[in-house]
């Protein structure tokens, strides 16, 4: 093998004569000799990805609505329990009345434990709650 202080003053490689005036030309006539098939891109070629994205996420979003309302709290039996309970609550209000008021609290206060009230303070607490005196005197 030659050393590198051999080469290094000589060019190791050689062009032919007019290579580069002929350059060109040589270029031009292997193009032009090729086929000229130019393949259109079509639509749906164009819109392939944009239309999987938007596919992948409409049904992402589906299968998200059908998770929260599959595995979510129902609304529609917790506002059915809200209307039953304020109806259940009205209607037990309205049937309440004064004798059922006195049964039940007769029941529960033992004389000895009970406080010691007489009819006068009874009267003197309903008119400081502004309830009419005629009510009062039919209760008692």
């Amino acid at each position: 093998m030659k050393k590198l202080s051999e080469t290094a003053n000589k060019n190791p490689f050689k062009i032919p004569k007019n290579y580069f005036e002929d350059f060109d030309r040589r270029i031009i006539n292997s193009i032009s000799s090729l086929p000229n098939n130019v393949k259109k891109i079509g639509f749906y070629d164009r819109f392939k990805p944009y239309l999987l994205i938007a596919a992948s996420v409409t049904i992402l979003v589906f299968l998200s609505f059908a998770a929260i309302k599959l595995l979510g709290p129902d609304k529609s039996k917790m506002q059915l329990s809200e209307v039953l309970n304020t109806e259940y609550s009205q209607s037990y209000i309205n049937d309440i009345d004064i004798l059922t008021l006195e049964e039940n609290a007769s029941s529960l206060v033992l004389a000895d434990e009970g406080p010691d009230v007489n009819n006068t303070d009874i009267i003197d607490y309903l008119l400081l709650e502004n309830i009419e005196i005629n009510d009062i005197y039919e209760q008692l």
